[in-house]
């Protein structure tokens, strides 16, 4: 064979390494891929994600607005209050978050705004043997029209010395499906929702522990108050 012919075949035999080893490499990227891909899904497939919401067991949404705390506004972060790592056998002193949604023309929220108000001040930890509980009231408008002043003179009134959120406008209320005052939450320091005062049968919470919900005791006609919730699902998840 001439000298042009082993030139070629030198050539053609690099060609045909350089070829393999492309295709070796764009097999194992596949591999790869495909190995990323699967599992993508298996998480997908295995993982329970908490949709969001306000029923028992739900994430509760996110909110932010300004605050008034009994001598300015300020402004206010829901998410602020929450403890991602709380479990319900932490022993950190994680506090429990009261929601109340209230209307200042609302004569259900004017008769129960005493109680909220004492049990505000009764559930603290160096007050009881449960854990901390934070109240946060939010103001709508809902029966007539309302405004901020309004909204102070209430808080005054009734001496509810915790924060009343800025709702006039009902964006708050619709993303937690409230359409009704007065309406009341209890939420988990990590942001599930405990106890929802407007379900169907509001003697029902939800168990941390075992991810599902559980009858409130001692309440056969549905019907349960703040309080009441309060005292049971706090101690059934706060702690050991």
């Amino acid at each position: 064979m001439d000298e042009d012919g082993f030139g070629n075949m030198g050539e053609n035999m690099k060609s045909l390494l350089m070829d393999q080893e492309a295709s070796a490499r764009s097999d194992a990227g596949i591999i790869v891929m495909s190995m990323f891909f699967a599992g993508i899904l298996i998480v997908a497939f295995t993982t329970n994600p908490i949709a969001s919401g306000t029923k028992i067991g739900e994430r509760a949404p996110i909110f932010s607005g300004d605050a008034y705390d009994g001598s300015s506004w300020s402004t206010f972060e829901f998410e602020d209050l929450l403890d991602s790592s709380w479990t319900w056998n932490s022993t950190e002193d994680a506090p429990w978050i009261a929601v109340e949604y209230m209307d200042t023309a609302c004569g259900y929220c004017k008769q129960s705004a005493p109680d909220v108000g004492e049990w505000a001040q009764m559930y603290r930890a160096e007050q009881w043997p449960g854990p901390d509980g934070i109240f946060i009231a939010v103001a709508v408008e809902f029966v007539a029209d309302s405004s901020i002043t309004e909204v102070e003179e209430f808080r005054a009134q009734y001496n509810n010395n915790f924060l009343y959120v800025d709702d006039l406008d009902n964006d708050i209320a619709g993303d937690w499906d409230v359409s009704a005052t007065p309406t009341y939450f209890l939420v988990q320091p990590d942001g599930i929702v405990a106890w929802n005062s407007g379900q169907a049968t509001n003697s029902l919470g939800w168990d941390a522990k075992e991810e599902q919900s559980t009858s409130l005791n001692g309440f056969d006609d549905g019907y349960v108050q703040l309080n009441e919730a309060i005292e049971q699902l706090t101690l059934l998840n706060g702690g050991e």
